[in-house]
């Protein structure tokens, strides 16, 4: 569960019998993403360009990014590639899309977390190669979205809700 703590013992088994059970690990918090499991306010943004969408966002706290994770509308298809960027442009992992189903939240994995610095501007993006991607309209005017130690950033703090068409994935 998502903000509860944890701690864990283990203990070996092999063809002799168990080990002693180790000591308690330090407590461990899985936190939350930005923006949960709800649903967009829109699912189908009715767009058809090949657009990359992101959100622009800091972190209160060091910490690591393992993948992106976007909400399909069913016509949102074609192959999708998620990507982390800094906020001058610089990718610092990029990851294709592969066990999505036809609508509903996707998930993908870096080949490694991305380790993050506090205080410092990131990008989360994808590409919705056929347009159709989800949004929820003003979610980013007042003061943000905040989840934890992630916060993506309010509109008039910077431009947030970014995005840039093109054929393939590009900074946006």
């Amino acid at each position: 569960t998502n903000g509860a703590s944890y701690t864990f013992e283990v203990t070996a088994i092999n063809a002799i019998g168990p080990s002693p059970r180790s000591a308690a690990s330090s407590s461990v918090t899985p936190q939350d993403t930005i923006f949960d499991f709800a649903t967009p306010g829109t699912v189908d943004s009715g767009e058809s360009s090949s657009t990359e969408v992101g959100v622009k966002f800091i972190s209160s706290t060091y910490g690591s990014v393992s993948g992106i994770r976007f909400y399909k509308a069913a016509a949102n298809t074609g192959t999708h590639v998620g990507s982390l960027w800094t906020a001058s442009g610089l990718l610092l992992a990029e990851a294709t899309f592969t066990t999505e189903t036809v609508s509903g939240w996707q998930e993908v994995n870096f080949a490694a977390p991305v380790e993050l610095i506090p205080g410092a501007v990131y990008v989360a993006a994808y590409l919705a190669p056929n347009g159709h991607y989800s949004v929820t309209p003003g979610a980013f005017n007042s003061s943000g979205i905040s989840n934890g130690p992630l916060l993506a950033l309010a509109t008039g703090t910077t431009p947030n809700g970014v995005f840039s068409y093109g054929l393939t994935s590009t900074f946006p």
